[in-house]
């Protein structure tokens, strides 16, 4: 007697899937609303200059120079970085498809192999060590910035401050999105669509940023194509670990740290091209995963 076995590939599930629709109107609608009203907020009371940057975390913990008007516009920007976390929750409770028990064990996950973490930290020390060395030799300090004793303990503070709100995200993106989007997909094309939604989730708060260096319309418009393209090389980077580790963890500790320890450059020097080059390094590193995954298939 002879039995057949048929195996069949897992369909992938499109990005316009009626649950996936959901969790992006509830992230985008939460984030949108706050920072669009943090920023309305802050050019009332005259302080939108200091509105998602570094400098004003820097004067919230360090310096105390602190209004009660500061602090009401920069509670209200931080509760915006809460959209995706909020919709990842919402979505993942309301998708028969995922579990809030593996989400939940996934954000639990710190175990991942010192190969992932030595990985991480080297594709992080080629997108900051050579501008380091290159801006000791070229560029003179910055007159405003902090001393080394100082720096230490605000990137300290920066990067749990990361932890407690811009890594929630991956909660969404990652727990949720790319965990919806992976099977049938490889890491590639699931962190190209998530890539994209998740530039465009940042663009109020990018173009407001663009806007308060004094960037005109066509300036911003370059600007903002520059940055879609450097968020989607970071999202197939978060989609390679994450497929290797299923560990929102992991991910959040990985946009921590890759947002706090670029700044390094940012407070020391004046004008250094940080993003293009972290951006140029990534897309150098991705593009080799890409190469490397198709030659083991």
């Amino acid at each position: 007697m002879k039995v057949e076995t048929e195996f069949t590939e897992q369909q992938p599930t499109p990005l316009w899937h009626p649950h996936h629709v959901r969790f992006i109107l509830i992230a985008f609608g939460w984030s949108w609303v706050f920072w669009i009203g943090s920023w309305l907020l802050g050019r009332a009371r005259g302080i939108e200059e200091l509105l998602f940057n570094e400098e004003a975390v820097w004067r919230i913990v360090f310096e105390r120079d602190v209004s009660s008007d500061m602090l009401i516009v920069a509670l209200v920007s931080i509760v915006a970085v809460f959209g995706p976390m909020i919709g990842g929750f919402i979505a993942t409770r309301s998708d028969p498809a995922v579990s809030t028990t593996d989400l939940g064990a996934g954000i639990r996950r710190i175990s991942v192999g010192r190969s992932n973490y030595f990985t991480a930290l080297a594709v992080l020390a080629i997108a900051i060590v050579p501008l380091l060395i290159i801006n000791a030799l070229t560029v003179a300090r910055r007159v405003d910035g902090p001393t080394i004793s100082q720096l230490l303990p605000f990137l300290t503070v920066f990067f749990v401050y990361q932890m407690l709100t811009s890594a929630t995200e991956e909660i969404g993106w990652r727990g949720y999105l790319v965990e919806k989007m992976l099977p049938g997909r490889n890491f590639w094309d699931t962190g190209w669509s998530v890539g994209f939604v998740w530039a465009v989730w940042h663009f109020p708060v990018v173009v407001m940023m663009f806007a308060q260096q004094g960037m005109v319309p066509v300036q911003i418009v370059g600007s903002l194509a520059g940055f879609t393209m450097g968020i989607v090389a970071m999202s197939i980077f978060h989609t390679w670990f994450y497929e290797r580790t299923r560990s929102v963890f992991f991910s959040m500790l990985i946009h921590a740290v890759f947002n706090t320890v670029p700044l390094t450059l940012v407070l020391l020097y004046e004008g250094s091209p940080t993003a293009l080059w972290s951006n140029l390094v990534l897309w150098v590193v991705v593009l080799y995963l890409r190469k490397h995954e198709g030659a083991a298939t």
